[in-house]
C-alpha cells in the first residue's frame, strides 16, 4: 500500500485473486464469477478503494458508466423497474445513470444523442422501448454504443432486447377470471384493435390486448368494442371503473349484469378500478372480480389486495446486464474501444449467443390470486 494509498493489487491480495481477475470483477466485464466478484468488491470497500475513472477511461477506452432510461420514476411499477436495473448494475460493478423520458420520444430522443455525458462518459445503454411508438430509430440514435431494449417488442428484433411475458400473462389473467367463474369480462387499457389487426401487432399493450382476447375467445366470451375502457394509471383507472359500475347499475339485477370481472392492462390502472367500482357502491370482489399485470409489492397492502401476473423484475435487470456487457466487451475486443458493434439481424432465442445476431429474452412471471378475485 504506497503512500497509504490502496492500489489494485492490495485489492487483489485481499480478495486472494489475481490483479487481472480483481480489474475485471472491478470493471463488471464478463467471465468472472459472481462470488469472485462479491469477494472482490468486498474487499474494494474494505480497503476504500476507489478506481481513478479518468486513467481507467485512458487505458481502457471504458467509463464502466451505463445509462439506463425508463418512462417515469413516480409509479409503483417503474420504482421497482428502476430498483432493480440499478441493484444488478451496481452488482457487475459498474454505476447506472437514469434518466425518465415520460413517455416522450423527443425526451428519449434527447436522452440518447444530446445528453452533455453521451458520447464521451456512458459504455451503453439500456431503454424501456415501451410507450414510444414503433417508429423510433432508438439504434440509429446513441452513435452506435450497445443498446439493449426493454419490452421492444419487435416481431424480429433490430437489437437485443428483453421483453415482459405481456401476451402469455394477459392470457393467463384472463383464464384465472374464467375459472373464478366471470362470464363477462371488461378489458381495461387502450383502444379496441380487431383480432386479425393483433397477428403482427409490436407494442406491450397489443401483445397483452393478444392475449387477453385469446383466453376470451377460446373460452367462447365477448371480444368486441363494449367490453374495452380505457385506463392507463390510477386516475384513468377511476374513470373506468365509474364506466363500468355505471353499465352496472343501469341494467339493474333482473337483466343480469353487463360486467362480472375486469382485467387491467396493468396493477397501476386496476388500483383505480377498484376506487372507482367502490364509488359506484359496487364490491370488488362480491360484485366484479379485478386482476391486473406486472405484479408490484404495493398490490400485497391494498384494498383489496391485488390479484396480478407478476413478473420477474429481477430476471430482466439480469439478462439486460448479460446482454449490456456481452456488447461491451465484443465492442472492445473486436472492433477496439471506440468502434461500434454492427446489431441488424434475426432473432437467435439466446440470451448467451455470442454472435453480432440480436438476441431476444422473454421474462417469467407468476399468478398471484389475492382478494380481488375472491382469493
Amino acid at each position: 500500500m504506497a503512500n497509504g494509498k490502496t492500489t489494485l493489487r492490495d485489492v487483489a491480495a485481499a480478495a486472494g485473486v489475481s490483479p487481472m481477475t480483481a480489474s475485471n470483477a472491478l470493471h463488471g466485464k464478463a467471465g468472472v464469477k459472481e462470488s469472485t466478484r462479491a469477494k472482490v468488491l468486498a474487499a474494494a470497500e474494505r480497503l476504500d478503494y476507489r478506481i481513478n475513472l479518468t486513467a481507467s477511461m485512458l487505458k481502457s477506452g471504458r467509463s464502466n458508466i451505463i445509462h439506463i432510461i425508463v418512462n417515469e420514476f413516480d409509479s409503483p411499477f417503474y420504482s421497482k423497474l428502476v430498483q432493480a436495473l440499478a441493484t444488478a448494475t451496481t452488482e457487475r460493478g459498474l454505476t447506472p445513470f437514469v434518466e425518465q423520458t415520460r413517455y416522450s420520444p423527443t425526451a428519449a430522443e434527447r436522452a440518447l444523442t444530446r445528453n452533455p455525458f453521451s458520447d464521451q462518459l456512458f459504455d451503453g445503454e439500456i431503454i424501456h422501448a415501451s410507450g414510444l411508438g414503433t417508429n423510433l430509430p432508438l439504434a440509429r440514435m446513441n452513435a452506435g454504443r450497445p443498446l439493449v431494449l426493454i419490452d421492444g417488442c419487435e416481431e424480429t428484433p433490430s437489437v437485443d432486447t428483453v421483453n415482459f411475458p405481456n401476451e402469455d400473462g394477459a392470457r393467463a389473467a384472463v383464464q384465472h377470471l374464467i375459472e373464478r367463474g366471470c362470464r363477462h369480462i371488461a378489458i381495461v387499457g387502450g383502444e379496441f384493435v380487431p383480432r386479425a389487426e393483433l397477428a403482427h401487432v409490436e407494442t406491450s399493450y397489443g401483445l397483452r390486448l393478444r392475449g387477453a382476447s385469446g383466453a376470451l375467445l377460446d373460452a367462447g366470451l365477448a371480444y368486441d368494442e363494449s367490453i374495452m375502457f380505457y385506463g392507463y394509471n390510477s386516475d384513468y383507472g377511476i374513470k373506468a371503473g365509474h364506466a363500468i359500475g355505471d353499465a352496472i347499475l343501469a341494467v339493474g339485477e333482473s337483466s343480469g349484469r353487463p360486467f362480472d370481472g375486469v382485467f387491467c392492462a396493468n396493477d397501476y390502472a386496476a388500483f383505480g378500478v377498484i376506487r372507482g367500482l367502490k364509488d359506484r357502491g359496487l364490491r370488488v370482489p362480491d360484485d366484479v372480480k379485478v386482476i391486473g399485470i406486472d405484479g408490484t409489492s404495493f398490490g400485497a397492502y391494498s384494498t383489496p389486495t391485488l390479484s396480478t401476473i407478476q413478473v420477474d423484475l429481477d430476471q430482466l435487470a439480469q439478462f439486460a446486464l448479460d446482454m449490456i456487457t456481452r456488447r461491451i466487451e465484443r465492442r472492445n475486443t473486436v472492433n477496439g474501444a471506440g468502434a461500434s458493434t454492427g446489431s441488424a439481424g434475426a432473432d437467435t432465442g439466446s440470451v448467451a449467443d455470442a454472435s453480432d445476431q440480436p438476441t431476444r429474452a422473454t421474462i417469467g412471471y407468476r399468478l398471484i390470486a389475492r382478494e380481488s378475485t375472491g382469493a
